[in-house]
C-alpha cells in the first residue's frame, strides 16, 4: 500500500556515513552475538495461482492475507480494476476486500463475493487496505487500513465464518500518522501488532507495533524497525509480516529492491530490527509468509501483475550471489562482431552468439561455451580487442575467465578468484589494463583486481579492502581523461556511493555520497560529450532518475527526472552520433520505455513506447553497439526467449522487434538474487 500524497524522490542528500572499508576476510569482533541458524532467506520461482478478474473487466490484487479453516485455506486482499500497461492504479479507488477459497494454497482457487466494502457513515472510511486475518477464541478477526477524515486509522472487523463480517461498533482501534498494513502475532503471551509507520521525530520510514491482551485495545506506539528514508520517498517498510523460527525473528518489508520486493532481517529481540540484521530477499510485492505444516510459502501479489502468486520459502545456510546487470550480455569481439552470451534455461549454462553479417543481420546458431554458472557473465575487452568472459561458477563459489585468442579462437577456462557475490564489473584502465569489481558473499566487501599490463594474461594479486559493504554489485566506467569511477549501493539501498581515481591510473579517492535512496543498482555510461551519466532508480520503482557530470571528467549536475514506474535502473548506449539512448522496463514488464538525448550530453526528448506487442518481459533489456555504430536492444521475455530490436541505420529510427533464436534462456531480472 500507497500513502496517497506522493513527492519526488532523490531529491536531496540526506546525511549519511560512508560505505566502511572492510577486508575481505575481516573477523567478527570478539564476543559478537551468533548468527542466525539460516544465513539467508530466500524463494524458489513463483507460480501463478490465483486471477481475481472476473467477466466485467481485469483485476488486481495487492496486500493480502491466507488464512487456513477447516479443510480449506481463505484469501483476503485489496482488489482493484487493472491499469493501462506500465501505469499504477489510484490507491485511493481501492475500497473492497477480494475474498476466495481452495484446498490448498496453490490452488485451485474459487472466488467468492468481495468480504468487505468501504463504509463512509463508518467514522468516515475512505479506502480498505491490507487485510490481516487471525482466529482467536473461535473468532475471526480481520484488522485493516482505513483512511478518513480523521486521518490514518487501523480498523476492525469480526466474523464467525469468513463469510460474513461485522465491524466493531467502537471504531478505530487506534489511528496514526499514516498507519497502514497491520499484521498480528502472538509473542510471548501477548498480542502484538506490526505496522507501517512514519517516525514522529524526523519523519522516517517504521515498522511500528502496539501489544494487547484482548485485541480490542492497544498498547502506545513503539518502534521496531527504522529504516534510512525519509517521507520525501515512497514507504520501503510497507507490508511489514514477522514469523518466528529456531527463537529468532524475521520481519519481512518492502517494497525494496524494485517495487516486486521484499528484504528480511533477522533479530534475536522481536521489537528491535535493524539494517545489520539484513538476513535475505524475497522478489515479490507485499509478501505473506504461510505454512501447511509441512512447507513454508511466501505468496505475493502486486498492482503489475494479475493475482496472487506463490513460491517456496527457502532457509539457507549461504546467501546466493546476485545476477549479472544485464541478461543476456554483448559485445565485441576481436573481429568486431557484435557477440552475445546467455544462460541456458534448462541447464544453465553457458551460451554464445555471434554476428556474422552486419549489413544482414544474420547471426551464428547458439553455441555452449561453458558451464554452468551462477550468473550471466559479464565482458572486458582488450586493448587489442579480444574480449574476456568472466564468469560466476554456481551458488558464488568461484569466479572464471576466458580469453580470446587474436584469430578469434577462445584459451581455456580459468580460475580467477575465490567466492564472489557476483560476476565482476569491468573496465579498461587510462593505460589499457582490464579492472574488475566483484563484491563479496553477501556484500559484505568488495574486491578489486587488476592486469598486470595491457591484454596481459597475467593478473595483479586481489585488493580486498577496496570498499564495502554493499547492496547491490558494484557499476564502474572511465571518466573521459581515463580515470575509472565506481559506484555502488549501500545496504539496504539507503544511497548511493562513488569513489574514483585521483588520476590516469592513480590512488583511488575515499568514498564519498553520490545519491540519497535508491532502489536497486545505479548504471553509468560516457555519451559522446565525454560526460558520464549515471541513472538509478528511486525506492519502490515508483520513478527513474538520471545524473551527469557538468563538464568530463568533472563534477555532477542535480537528479533529474527520467522515467515513471520503472523495475530496475534504465539501460543506457551511445549512439553513432554521441546522443545517449535510455530503455526502461515497468515493474510486471508489461511496458519498455525509450527516450534519447537531444545533442550529445545534453536534454532528453519526451520519448515514448518501445514496447514488443503481446509481449511481457523479465528484466531490463541489453543495448550494445555494432561495429558500424547501430544500436542492439536484446530483452527477455517471461519465458525465456530473447527478442531484438535494431537501428535500421546508426543514430537512426528502429526496425520491428524480431525473435533472436529459438533457444530458451534463463529469464533472470537483472540485479536480483542469483536462486
Amino acid at each position: 500500500m500507497h500513502p496517497i500524497s506522493r513527492r519526488r524522490l532523490l531529491q536531496g542528500s540526506a546525511a549519511a556515513g560512508t560505505l566502511a572499508l572492510l577486508g575481505a576476510g575481516g573477523a567478527a569482533p570478539a564476543g559478537a552475538a551468533p548468527p542466525p541458524p539460516h544465513q539467508w532467506i530466500g524463494a524458489g520461482p513463483f507460480a501463478h495461482v490465483y486471477d481475481p478478474s472476473t467477466p466485467g473487466g481485469q483485476r488486481y490484487l495487492n496486500d493480502h492475507t491466507l488464512i487456513k479453516a477447516a479443510d480449506r485455506w481463505h484469501l483476503f486482499g485489496i482488489v482493484g480494476a487493472g491499469a493501462p500497461p506500465g501505469q499504477a492504479p489510484d490507491s485511493s479507488a481501492e475500497v473492497s476486500f477480494a475474498h476466495a477459497s481452495a484446498p490448498d494454497p496453490y490452488g485451485p482457487w474459487t472466488t467468492h463475493t468481495d468480504a468487505l466494502t468501504v463504509d463512509p457513515a463508518y467514522f468516515g472510511e475512505e479506502h480498505l487496505w491490507a487485510p490481516h486475518v487471525i482466529e482467536a477464541g473461535g473468532t475471526y478477526w480481520m484488522f485493516y487500513a482505513a483512511g478518513g477524515r480523521g486521518g490514518a486509522a487501523i480498523n476492525l472487523a469480526t466474523s464467525t465464518d469468513l463469510f460474513t463480517w461485522t465491524r466493531v461498533p467502537t471504531g478505530p482501534l487506534f489511528r496514526g500518522r499514516v498507519a497502514r498494513d497491520p499484521m498480528v502475532l502472538r509473542v510471548a503471551g501477548q498480542w502484538v501488532m506490526y505496522y507501517t509507520e512514519l517516525s514522529g521525530q524526523d519523519g522516517r520510514h517504521v515498522v511500528a507495533f502496539r501489544r494487547s491482551d484482548d485485541l480490542l485495545h492497544w498498547s502506545e506506539p513503539g518502534i521496531a524497525f527504522t529504516d534510512a528514508t525519509t517521507a520525501a520517498t515512497l514507504s520501503v517498510t510497507e507490508s511489514p509480516f514477522v514469523v518466528e523460527r529456531d527463537g529468532w525473528y524475521h520481519l519481512f518489508i518492502g517494497p525494496r529492491n524494485g517495487y516486486d520486493g521484499t528484504d528480511v532481517f533477522a533479530s534475536r529481540n522481536p521489537f528491535a530490527f535493524d539494517l545489520d540484521g539484513y538476513a535475505g530477499h524475497v522478489p515479490g510485492h507485499a509478501v505473506e509468509v504461510v505454512t501447511d505444516g509441512q512447507q513454508w510459502h511466501a505468496s505475493a501479489a502486486g498492482w503489475f501483475q494479475q493475482g496472487l502468486y506463490l513460491a517456496p520459502l527457502q532457509w539457507r545456510d549461504t546467501p546466493p550471489p546476485w545476477q549479472s546487470i544485464d541478461n543476456p550480455v554483448a559485445g565485441l569481439d576481436v573481429d568486431g562482431r557484435l557477440t552475445v552470451f546467455a544462460l541456458d534455461a534448462s541447464d544453465r549454462s553457458l551460451l554464445r552468439r555471434v554476428q556474422l553479417d552486419q549489413e544482414s543481420d544474420t547471426w551464428s546458431s547458439w553455441e555452449p561455451f561453458g558451464g554452468p554458472a551462477g550468473a550471466v557473465p559479464t565482458l572486458g575487452r582488450n586493448t587489442n580487442g579480444r574480449l574476456e568472459v568472466f564468469s560466476l561458477a554456481p551458488g558464488g563459489a568461484a569466479l572464471h575467465h576466458r580469453v580470446q585468442r587474436p584469430d578469434g579462437g577462445w584459451g581455456d577456462w580459468e580460475e580467477f578468484g575465490g567466492a564472489a557475490g557476483s560476476a565482476p564489473a569491468v573496465a579498461r584502465n587510462a593505460d589499457g589494463r582490464l579492472e574488475v569489481f566483484a563484491p563479496g558473499p553477501g556484500g559484505t566487501a568488495v574486491a578489486r583486481r587488476r592486469q598486470r599490463s595491457p591484454g596481459s594474461l597475467t593478473w595483479d594479486a586481489w585488493d580486498g579492502g577496496f570498499g564495502g559493504p554493499t547492496g547491490a554489485p558494484p557499476v564502474v566506467a572511465a571518466n573521459a581523461d581515463g580515470r575509472l569511477e565506481v559506484f555502488a549501493l549501500s545496504p539496504g539501498g539507503s544511497g548511493i556511493y562513488h569513489r574514483w581515481q585521483e588520476t590516469p591510473n592513480g590512488v583511488w579517492a575515499q568514498w564519498s555520497r553520490f545519491g540519497t535512496a535508491a532502489g536497486t543498482a545505479p548504471r553509468v555510461t560516457r555519451d559522446g560529450s565525454g560526460r558520464l551519466t549515471v541513472v538509478a532508480m528511486a525506492p519502490s520503482g515508483l520513478a527513474a532518475y538520471y545524473r551527469r557530470q557538468t563538464v568530463p571528467s568533472g563534477g555532477w549536475d542535480d537528479w533529474q527526472a527520467m522515467f515513471g514506474w520503472t523495475a530496475a535502473a534504465p539501460a543506457l548506449a551511445p549512439d553513432a552520433d554521441g546522443r545517449l539512448e535510455a530503455f526502461a522496463l515497468s515493474p510486471g514488464g508489461a511496458r519498455l520505455s525509450h527516450r534519447r538525448q537531444v545533442t550529445p550530453g545534453g536534454s532528453w526528448d519526451p520519448g515514448g513506447e518501445f514496447d514488443a506487442p503481446g509481449v511481457r518481459f523479465a528484466a531490463v533489456p541489453t543495448a550494445a553497439v555494432d561495429a558500424t555504430g547501430r544500436i542492439h536492444v536484446f530483452a527477455v521475455t517471461t519465458e525465456g526467449r530473447i527478442h531484438t530490436r535494431v537501428q535500421d541505420r546508426p543514430s537512426g529510427g528502429w526496425r520491428p522487434w524480431t525473435a533472436f533464436g529459438d533457444r530458451a534462456v534463463a529469464p533472470v531480472p537483472a540485479g536480483s538474487p542469483a536462486y
